[in-house]
């Protein structure tokens, strides 16, 4: 081997270059990242301002900002003194914060109470401020911090160390809560930030080509990332000149996933954690499903969006119910959908029915009703969903024709996007007229010689065998000739599987209840009057129906906060007996349990309700009249089955209803609002003023994105109460121990989250060990892993304090043996790396394979030998921060 006397840059050119090239290449990398940072740094600042818009006195923030921006850029510049700089300067602005930092403080609870008014469309502020300094002194100081934080943060991370996840991850995060509200943004601010993001990520990509980041493939690196974020500035500019962008804001589907997804985080359960999980997929858009968990939400919470919307071709009068979700079995607190395999009394009959055959018991009410009243008025109801939630929504007393049924509650209409259906009038009419059409027999001649094979399959799949049979119903066979044409071939079919097989089907299967002595404590408080109640008419099962709902009104407490249900109690019992307060889907699940156990064929129903308030604010436009559903309409119900005519909707909920005669039965009329009390709602000052005229407004939020109907009613039941503060927790509403509880639940939780990332930390570090030793000992490519070694051994020799200067590589290397010796350190390395990689730039001389092993082994001895000479503050960042060990 010749011998070597010239600077590095001969021997070594991948790594090293002549002074005066490394000068001008130096330079220009500076010059390239530094207005990448520019960038950065204006449109972040640029986009704080817009979206918060706090009043931090420009003209003193503005200058403040760019000096501290130059000290930031210009420590970077001195290499050499860059590191100790950029630690005194952190240590200088973290001193003047901790001298400051009331001021600060509330100059970030100013900002905070600004942001939630801006979002909430409320001069309610978040913050209770009590000082006597000037807030926008306090605004500007917090802003020159952050500002600080900002320019070092920025410059340190594209100009010294480029980080593209780094730098991309802190500026999205500082503007997403405006982005998240919907709060209004400068487009050229964030045109800016995309530049700054694109340019990152192209000079990221750049890095990635090549294994040996020399300063000319770093101004290469840089070169792009420039020139990426000035086509995408020259993009803005063409389409500005061209358009006109007035701002960005959140698109209204993104908002409300968002929402849901913050909903599901706020009542996430570490004991549920199956459940949790499942409400998370399902507010992600990834899943749905058929089942209604109760009581895992301690507070209902809306946030006015639209959730559907519904057009008329001819307004109806009366309130409507739009139903969504049915649930049939009630288990483990929570409603589940019935399955085909169910074992009840005709269970085979009916799904093989309703799978072969256009019979469908959701369509039972608008058969037999048009039948009894052909003249009666219809219209046309087309649903549109506005959010993705996996549910279909149907009026009661409707038939539509594109829609096929999936069991005997739940419908799929063939175009999801907008769906129609013909809604008889008035709803009412099953309530108001029950005892005028009293169950008749009646013998319908069935079948014929000339009858068709789907008539005679049909008949068999009710095994009906003969050609006259003897069915009940409300109405006679002669009526069905004057029912309307599109009806009159689906009558007598209707007639004969529900009198047949159906009805007794919904006796069977949903007054099924499960075996609880939870249940059976609550049945034992009934009244006796209640106790002895044998309901078999439907005027007696209404009757029944409304004194179970007197009974739950008098013993409850309507409230929004009702708290979380325990585990390891049932949610009737622990509602009706121990906690004693809910909202809708309490008083819907409760009085469907009470209705079953007295005999009435019931079920559980979350969807819409279509008060007069919301018909009367329908606009009116070319295609009909529009209403749209707010979150805070959804509400949930009980119905209950009247034989002869099909399910009927029953409200449970107190406030929702006034017990009114009609001919001789008892009907719903919601013709008053509950009255305003005190107590406290999740509502905010610009919703608060949308009261029902008819029937107060209801959210249920779906639970097919929460894992459990979310009720949320506008307004109190009279004479409640504050909710407890205390939630429900473990231990029902029992203050201390509840906050006991939380409090272990979330130093659990941080201490989980604690764990995670050190486990995340030292499998990074392993990953980063695993990844060297396998270039090191990669005998494939013996020049990468040389070159690597040397690079490393110059970092380790850095961290020693032995500089590289300019000196002649064999000189070098008899100086690190002898710098290494004096600190008691291996000093192999250097004996074993420095030769070969000598031998292999110039003599082509690759490495034998025992002599690579032997040099990865120094390398790796003098880098553990170091960290083992090293202070626990250095160790720690020699190890887990810079992975050199």
């Amino acid at each position: 081997m010749k011998k070597h006397t010239d600077s590095p840059a001969a021997a070594f050119p991948e790594t090293i270059t002549f002074r005066s090239t490394c000068a001008r290449l130096k330079s220009g990398v500076s010059l390239l990242n530094l207005f990448l940072t520019l960038l950065g740094y204006g449109g972040i600042l640029w986009a704080m301002m817009t979206l918060y818009t706090p009043d931090c006195r420009k003209a003193y923030f503005l200058p403040a900002a760019g000096v501290l921006f130059l000290i930031a850029a210009g420590i970077q510049l001195l290499p050499r003194f860059s590191g100790k700089l950029t630690l005194g300067y952190l240590g200088l602005l973290l001193a003047f914060a901790f001298w400051k930092a009331r001021r600060i403080v509330e100059g970030i609870q100013y900002i905070v109470n600004l942001v939630y008014q801006k979002a909430h469309n409320t001069d309610v502020v978040y913050f209770t401020i009590h000082t006597k300094n000037d807030l926008s002194g306090s605004v500007l100081l917090t802003c020159i911090c952050i500002a600080g934080l900002l320019a070092v943060f920025l410059a340190f991370f594209t100009m010294r160390k480029p980080h593209f996840v780094l730098t991309a991850s802190v500026t999205f995060l500082l503007i997403e809560p405006g982005l998240y509200f919907g709060l209004p943004v400068s487009v050229f601010a964030m045109a800016l930030l995309l530049a700054y993001w694109c340019g990152m990520l192209a000079m990221r990509f750049s890095m990635l080509g090549s294994q040996e980041k020399n300063r000319l493939f770093r101004k290469n690196a840089s070169f792009s990332g420039a020139v990426t974020a000035l086509f995408v500035l020259a993009v803005y500019t063409a389409v500005s000149l061209t358009g006109t962008w007035q701002g960005y804001t959140r698109p209204e589907t993104d908002k409300q996933r968002r929402q849901d997804i913050s909903d599901t985080l706020a009542d996430f359960d570490i004991q549920n954690l199956p459940q949790s999980l499942r409400n998370l997929g399902t507010a992600l858009g990834l899943s749905s499903s058929d089942r209604v968990t109760l009581g895992t939400k301690a507070k209902q919470r809306y946030r006015d969006r639209t959730d559907l919307k519904l057009t008329f071709d001819t307004l109806p009068d009366e309130t409507m119910y739009l139903k969504g979700y049915t649930g049939s079995i009630y288990s483990d607190n929570s409603w589940r959908t019935l399955s085909r395999n169910a074992d009840y009394q005709n269970a085979d009959v009916v799904f093989s029915v309703l799978q072969s055959y256009d019979c469908a018991p959701q369509n039972f009410p608008f058969l037999f009703q048009r039948s009894i009243l052909p003249d009666s008025d219809t219209f046309s109801c087309t649903v549109q969903p506005q959010r993705r939630d996996g549910r279909y929504y149907q009026p009661y007393v409707s038939f539509g024709a594109q829609v096929s049924f999936l069991d005997d509650a739940s419908v799929k209409p063939a175009k999801r996007s907008s769906y129609s259906w013909t809604v008889s009038a008035p709803q009412t009419w099953a309530l108001s007229s029950i005892d005028a059409h009293e169950l008749h027999s009646e013998t319908i001649r069935a079948a014929g010689t000339d009858d068709s094979n789907a008539v005679t399959s049909f008949l068999n799949a009710l095994h009906i065998d003969g050609t006259n049979v003897n069915v009940s119903a409300r109405f006679s066979s002669s009526e069905v000739a004057d029912s309307p044409e599109m009806i009159q071939g689906k009558v007598i079919p209707a007639v004969l599987m529900e009198s047949l097989a159906y009805r007794d089907f919904a006796k069977d299967a949903y007054t099924d209840l499960p075996d609880s002595d939870d249940l059976d404590e609550v049945y034992a408080a009934l009244p006796e009057s209640l106790q002895n109640s044998k309901p078999s008419t439907p005027a007696e099962q209404y009757e029944t129906l409304c004194a179970i709902r007197s009974w739950m009104a008098e013993r409850t407490t309507y409230t929004l906060a009702p708290g979380k249900t325990p585990r390891t109690r049932d949610f009737v019992n622990f509602f009706l007996l121990e906690n004693q307060k809910g909202y809708c889907v309490h008083y819907a699940t409760a009085g469907t349990i009470l209705a079953r156990h007295l005999g009435i064929p019931a079920r559980y129903c979350e969807g819409y309700l279509v008060g007069e308030d919301i018909l009367d604010s329908a606009s009116v436009d070319s295609d009909g009249y529009t209403v749209e559903l707010k979150d805070r309409q959804a509400h949930a119900w009980c119905e209950f089955y009247v034989d002869g005519y099909g399910w009927v909707p029953f409200e449970m909920t107190p406030g929702y209803y006034d017990s009114t005669k009609v001919g001789d039965v008892e009907v719903a009329d919601s013709t008053e609002p509950p009255t305003n009390t005190t107590q406290e709602t999740t509502m905010d000052a610009a919703a608060s003023n949308v009261v029902s005229t008819e029937m107060t407004s209801a959210s249920v939020t779906s639970a097919v994105s929460s894992g459990e109907s979310t009720a949320s009613e506008t307004e109190p039941i009279p004479g409640g109460t504050e909710p407890d503060p205390n939630g429900g927790g473990l231990f029902g509403n029992t203050g201390s121990a509840a906050n006991l509880v939380r409090l272990f639940i979330h130093i659990f939780l941080w201490l989980l989250l604690a764990a995670v990332l050190t486990a995340a930390v030292i499998l990074l570090r392993r990953w980063h060990i695993q990844r060297r030793r396998r270039i090191f000992l990669d005998t494939l490519h013996p020049r990468q892993a040389v070159f690597a070694m040397y690079r490393y051994l110059f970092r380790l020799l850095r961290w020693t304090g032995l500089r590289f200067e300019n000196e002649p590589l064999l000189e070098f290397c008899e100086t690190a043996v002898r710098h290494l010796r004096q600190k008691d350190l291996p000093a192999d390395a250097p004996e074993i790396i420095i030769p070969m990689t000598l031998a292999l730039d110039f003599g082509k001389q690759f490495p034998e394979k025992d002599v690579q092993r032997k040099a990865a082994a120094s390398v790796e001895e003098l880098a553990n030998a170091i960290c083992a000479s090293c202070k626990p503050f250095r160790r720690f960042c020699m190890k887990y921060i810079l992975h050199l060990c």
